[in-house]
């Protein structure tokens, strides 16, 4: 057993169909794990009973309320209540691979002090087979491109972003930049919060090992909640007056759009339970993931 170093935040709303899969795969990691956190987001369905299941079998997971709506103060308040040294934070559709958790304590038990957060890739586990592989592959050659510069066979540093469903870093850090971080709806949370640890003078890194699959809901949500969602990659650069990148960032949005556009009607009709499309898929009623409007944009 290694020390218990990790925390694991996970915020959550009204997610009782995937808690209990992404709880039950960071379990059978716990002797790698201090505490699972769980933040009630006020989830309205059986989120949080499934947790407090899970909790009366594991008493390492916790449960922690939020009531100001919002993945960012669900966000906060997990991390604010993490007590080990350092802190991932994965959604609740994240589905840690084997090792994981061991890769992160590891990394961050030797990695130098600006060393202050790591990410690994993410795949989509519920798109069509040919997603899947579109993303495995773009994210393994990521992988490979930066450890072939890197002499650290646990990591690579010089990530420029860190991946909200599936992130780590320092108590310490999250002290040097929590009051610095932006609390708009509007924004990538997870590049708001890696934009603030650059500004910080500190770096982060690719973690080999800290991989995980994720669901790919997003991409079959409406064309407009998913338009909005893109947009806010300006938004985020432009919080932080940095207008170079929020210019560049249209060939990326553009970019994100298009791919949805290509894949909408093939993941939309695709059933990873079966592995079979139909077109009743199609038009089988589905929930969109909340993307705030500027009527809920919160103060700076």
């Amino acid at each position: 057993m290694s020390d218990q170093l990790l925390s694991v935040v996970i915020p959550a709303y009204n997610e009782q169909d995937v808690i209990a899969d992404c709880l039950e795969r960071l379990i059978a990691q716990i002797d790698d794990i201090g505490e699972i956190v769980v933040v009630d987001n006020n989830s309205t369905d059986r989120t949080a009973q499934i947790v407090r299941k899970l909790q009366s079998e594991c008493s390492k997971v916790q449960i922690v309320e939020e009531s100001a709506p919002g993945l960012i103060p669900a966000r906060n308040a997990g991390i604010d209540a993490a007590k080990f040294d350092v802190i991932a934070r994965v959604d609740a559709d994240t589905l840690v691979e084997p090792g994981w958790a061991a890769a992160v304590t590891q990394y961050f038990r030797h990695a130098p002090s600006e060393v202050a957060a790591g990410t690994g890739p993410v795949t989509p586990f519920d798109s069509t087979p040919l997603y899947r592989r579109l993303f495995e592959r773009a994210q393994t050659r990521e992988v490979a491109q930066r450890m072939a510069v890197s002499d650290d066979p646990r990591g690579a540093v010089g990530v420029a972003s860190l991946r909200g469903p599936n992130m780590a870093l320092r108590r310490e850090a999250w002290v040097a930049v929590r009051n610095s971080l932006s609390t708009r709806p509007d924004i990538y949370e997870d590049l708001d919060l890696s934009l603030c640890i650059r500004e910080a003078g500190l770096k982060m890194a690719c973690i080999v090992g800290m991989s995980a699959k994720v669901s790919g809901r997003r991409f079959v949500t409406g064309p407009l909640s998913f338009w909005k969602y893109t947009g806010y990659l300006r938004t985020t650069y432009l919080v932080h007056g940095d207008r170079k990148s929020a210019r560049e960032s249209r060939i990326a949005i553009w970019a994100n759009r298009l791919m949805y556009l290509a894949f909408w009607l093939p993941n939309r009709a695709y059933d990873h339970e079966t592995r079979r499309s139909s077109l009743r898929n199609v038009f089988a009623k589905r929930k969109d993931l909340p993307v705030p409007t500027s009527a809920d944009r919160q103060p700076e």
